[in-house]
């Protein structure tokens, strides 16, 4: 069985253990366009931790929090398929990681740069076609930034233009090139691209991948996290069919037919 890198539970294993930090500085570097002074050259990882009982938390987010060298946050997380109100779930663990730094009399000139990174496999912005867009605080009228304080990234891989040459790609669209298409590579006989062993992070991510998945207890854990969505998928259904029902009960007793009762809420005549 084959697994992606963007697997979140893979994801977190590769990019947020602490003898990974450097494959998550280069991965930040290449997505945030760091370099000289800016780049990212010491991280802390904030929640490096995973186990059974992060996963089957109902409403568990697998993401990374991260500090850099320089005092900046960030929030890094991947989604696999479209869910509501993603955007808003984003900005709302943006703000909280935001917050969060200013304990009780602290003061707000030490808020540090705080970043969300989110990478999807589904298509978020019908509107554009670019796989990587930024969003920051700024006016309506006139697009002058407010600040630069607060910043959403959003990568969406379905985007990407798996038909450019190696040679031509940036070091960003190697990073997105892994991303997509780590199933690729997950067989340690499956050579590894010229154009990706020039990225020596990169090619450690790809061992650490590699290691992740053949990992018998990081398997446990995807499955685990699997049947723990699908319980809750069965939970979810049977109250909205539970739901229904009880409104049946009601337009039975307001003279509506069970036929127009059935037809109107999905039922079988049935089931109330």
């Amino acid at each position: 069985m084959t697994y992606s890198i963007i697997n979140d539970i893979i994801f977190k294993i590769v990019f947020a253990k602490d003898e990974n930090k450097r494959i998550l500085m280069a991965l930040l570097n290449a997505i945030l366009g760091y370099g000289g002074q800016d780049a990212i050259v010491e991280i802390t990882i904030m929640n490096p931790s995973i186990d059974k009982e992060t996963v089957k938390e109902k409403h568990s987010i697998l993401d990374i929090k991260a500090v850099d060298g320089q005092g900046r946050h960030y929030n890094i997380e991947v989604q696999l398929k479209p869910a509501k109100d993603y955007i808003t779930r984003t900005v709302y663990y943006l703000s909280r990681l935001f917050g969060d730094q200013l304990e009780a009399g602290g003061r707000y000139q030490n808020l540090a740069k705080t970043i969300g990174i989110s990478i999807t496999d589904f298509v978020l912005f019908d509107q554009t076609p670019a796989l990587h867009n930024v969003y920051r605080l700024a006016n309506v009228k006139t697009s002058a930034e407010l600040t630069d304080i607060l910043e959403l990234h959003y990568i969406e891989l379905t985007k990407y233009d798996k038909d450019k040459p190696y040679k031509e790609m940036t070091k960003f669209e190697k990073w997105l090139y892994l991303l997509k298409f780590s199933e690729m590579y997950q067989d340690r006989l499956s050579p590894i691209p010229e154009a990706l062993k020039t990225e020596e992070e990169i090619v450690m991510a790809i061992e650490a991948y590699r290691h992740a998945v053949a990992d018998n207890y990081v398997k446990e854990l995807i499955d685990f996290r699997r049947k723990a969505s699908i319980d809750e998928a069965s939970r979810i259904e049977e109250a909205r069919r539970e739901t229904k029902i009880e409104a049946a009960k009601i337009m039975l007793e307001l003279g509506h037919t069970k036929t127009e009762i059935a037809l109107k809420l999905g039922l079988k005549e049935t089931d109330f």
